[in-house]
């Protein structure tokens, strides 16, 4: 075809993607609306309810967040704004420009909606007389807006400061985002001002190091705890202990010059003078209590026999260089294993005391988690020597910490033997600590289809629920959050334990969903690590450039 021939084809593609969209949007709305009742037939709601966004989640495999913005924005369309929906059919809209039609006129009047889309839907087509781009067709929503309601901007902000909150989100590349969205603008303002001169007094001071890395340094300590309680001097005086090597060799060295100037005065008598305006005290106390932080990684990784990702609660996998020097910031904090068998899946746990030697003994006022995964037969090629690393010795206590606590584990048998103390703790409404801690190590994350909340975020969810029965014991205990506890105890959902590693999940409207409790060391890749030095299978050649 000639050159002509493909961009009208490209055209055509485009309007007949709208019209699939429309069929989209309108099952989104359809399944959303559906009751509870609805399994064998049709009961339709006047609008959507708190769990009708769920149904949507599940059947499309996205987040319960994207599935209720999906749901609202397909409701919008289809039913609230049918010009909308009629104009994808015919293939004149395409999805993307109704967004952003729907982003301003979502909390308009009926009226006044319609009108702003009468104004804009003849420049949405592609095939339009004068086209608009989607930048044009947001910035002539928000001025006829308020031309037609100059209240709208105001009433828009306030219902938007609503719905405040802070987020992050993980990047591809591994690094991660901290947003807070909808604030009051002027607090935000105050705020980063706040930071930038904190910024610009440790660059004056003479910090050599950029300043947008300086405030984020800044920013991230004052909000994970680690400048708690510091005054703006004492934040700048912790920052100055920070700074490159480098840099601390060369003002070490001129404060060497000019002690050696004042040694020969006779009035050195005032040298303690120095000692209370340097004030290390509080510099020292300067640390995060790294509340929220849960690395999970495995003992081979940790000693450097392999270099498989590690996990981040919440913000996914990790890679292995940066999980070693976490583990060890967050030496203070709790820490726990699972010792696993072949099949990846948990045989013991419990809590770990000792620390590699050398690094910091636990604190009571950090809060961060590691999670130590260690196959049994691993374990023990460590122990006795039939597989080594350099990075052992130091591990050397943590390692016969583990095998001391798996080997004085109770069994099955002697669990059993105390029939009333295990018939008083099956009947108490809430597990013990260490059942909590064992449910949250063999379940890293909430039980709900595709979501991937921590468990430690979660709540720990009877299968059976206790008011009917359900003991407290492990085969019926599991993570849940609290938007899944809601959607099993008040949306209507069914949630039934096929085994310890699967759950199945009845939606309201008859739909089955299994969700696979996941190994904590793949399956295909049982944890033995290679020996130091063995090399990893390569990867297959990319494919042939097209022709």
């Amino acid at each position: 075809m000639t050159g002509a021939e493909s961009v009208a084809l490209l055209r055509a593609a485009q309007r007949q993607l709208n019209a699939a969209h429309a069929v989209w949007l309108g099952l989104v709305a359809e399944v959303g609306s559906r009751g509870l009742d609805s399994a064998d037939e049709i009961v339709r709601l006047a609008a959507p309810d708190r769990w009708g966004g769920d149904e949507v989640r599940t059947a499309l495999r996205i987040s319960a967040y994207s599935g209720n913005e999906l749901l609202d924005f397909a409701w919008a369309v289809v039913r609230r704004f049918p010009r909308l929906h009629a104009a994808m059919a015919a293939g004149e809209l395409s999805i993307e420009r109704a967004r952003v039609i729907h982003f301003w006129v979502r909390d308009m009047s009926d009226e006044h909606a319609n009108t702003v889309i009468d104004e804009v839907l003849g420049h949405c087509s592609i095939d339009a007389d004068r086209p608009w781009t989607s930048e044009q067709i947001g910035a002539r929503c928000r001025t006829l807006g308020i031309q037609l309601d100059p209240d709208w901007a105001q009433r828009r902000f306030e219902e938007a400061h609503r719905e405040r909150r802070v987020i992050s989100w993980r990047n591809e590349d591994g690094t991660a985002t901290l947003a807070a969205q909808n604030q009051d603008p002027a607090r935000v303002a105050a705020a980063i001002a706040r930071v930038r001169k904190l910024a610009d007094d440790a660059k004056r001071d003479g910090d050599p190091r950029p300043v947008d890395h300086l405030r984020s340094e800044i920013a991230l300590n004052l909000l994970d705890g680690t400048y708690a309680d510091l005054t703006d001097d004492q934040i700048l005086a912790h920052l100055a202990t920070t700074r490159p090597t480098d840099d601390e060799t060369d003002e070490t060295a001129d404060t060497d010059q000019t002690d050696a100037r004042e040694e020969p005065e006779p009035e050195p008598a005032p040298a303690p003078q120095p000692e209370p305006e340097a004030e290390p005290e509080p510099v020292a106390v300067a640390r995060s209590p790294h509340r929220g932080v849960q690395l999970t990684a495995k003992v081979s990784t940790l000693l450097g026999m392999d270099r498989d990702p590690a996990e981040l609660a919440g913000q996914g996998p990790i890679h292995a260089e940066y999980a070693r020097n976490l583990a060890k910031q967050l030496s203070a904090g709790q820490w726990r294993f699972a010792v696993t068998g072949p099949d990846g899946y948990a045989v013991s746990s419990g809590l770990v005391t000792a620390r590699p030697t050398g690094w910091e003994r636990r604190r009571a006022d950090d809060h961060g988690i590691v999670d130590l995964l260690i196959p049994a037969d691993l374990l023990a090629a460590l122990l006795d020597g039939t597989l080594t690393s350099p990075a052992l010795k130091p591990w050397w206590p943590v390692l016969e910490d583990i095998a001391d606590h798996t080997a004085t584990a109770p069994t099955e048998d002697e669990e059993a033997g105390d029939e009333e103390t295990g018939a008083k703790d099956a009947r108490r409404r809430f597990p013990r600590q260490g059942l909590r801690r064992d449910t949250h190590l063999r379940m890293t994350t909430c039980q709900g289809p595709g979501c991937r909340l921590p468990a430690a975020r979660s709540e720990i969810d009877h299968t059976l629920d206790h008011a009917r029965g359900g003991l407290t014991l492990a085969g019926n205990l599991g993570p849940l959050c609290e938007h899944d506890h809601d959607l099993k105890t008040k949306g209507g959902w069914q949630l039934l334990r096929l085994s310890d590693r699967k759950v199945r999940w009845i939606t309201r409207l008859g739909a089955v969903y299994d969700v696979e409790i996941p190994p904590l060391i793949e399956p295909d890749r049982p944890g033995r690590a290679r020996a130091p030095g063995d090399r990893p299978q390569p990867r297959p050649a990319p494919d042939e450039p097209a022709a």
